[in-house]
């Protein structure tokens, strides 16, 4: 009898670690769900970014005219504040010039770009190669998934994940480290 009652609290015992064991791994999912879900936003904002980019492309070949005077150009430096655009003609109601066009498009454009469509949304669009006929668009915007979480942890004094999301990473030099980019080229 005496042997029997032992038993019992071992086996008392094994079902405290099995649960121990079971949280652990409970926990360890939890993070796997909350990685996945910050690498899903940063997806997110890569595809409404090149949205946006091909947007851009496609009105540039529309406006071939106002591409060769150089009306699309817009190299203003990633912003620390707010930043008005000029004001733009409009041409849904009144016939324009290829230039006037293309401030139209830039216009409207840039309100989809700061209205929301992504966090801190800023572009720019110049020609990298003098005398070739090709534009390059570079969007940035405020990451607010795993590149957010790794700038704060650089923050804090950890910095490799953020090294290893730099790799590769096509923003210009002025750019902080929270912000993320996509540059495509164009040859309207």
């Amino acid at each position: 009898m005496r042997a029997a009652v032992r038993a019992k609290g071992a086996t008392l015992i094994e079902v405290l670690v099995t649960l121990v064991i079971v949280a652990i791994g409970l926990l360890g999912l939890a993070g796997l769900q909350v990685r996945g879900l910050a690498i899903q936003k940063d997806a997110h904002g890569r595809a409404l970014a090149t949205q946006l980019a091909l947007d851009m492309a496609d009105r540039m070949r529309a406006n071939v005219p106002g591409v060769a005077a150089g009306a699309y150009r817009f190299t203003v430096a990633y912003p620390t504040g707010p930043y008005a655009l000029p004001a733009a003609p409009d041409c849904e109601t009144q016939v324009c010039t290829p230039q006037q066009q293309a401030q139209y498009d830039l216009a409207g454009w840039f309100a989809r770009l700061r209205g929301g469509a992504l966090p801190g949304g800023w572009a720019t669009i110049d020609t990298p190669l003098p005398g070739e006929p090709v534009w390059e668009i570079t969007m940035m915007w405020v990451e607010t998934g795993l590149r957010a979480r790794a700038a704060d942890a650089a923050a804090a004094g950890g910095t490799n994940l953020l090294n290893a999301l730099n790799v590769g990473r096509q923003c210009p030099a002025n750019v902080p480290s929270n912000v993320d980019c996509v540059r495509i080229r164009v040859r309207p």
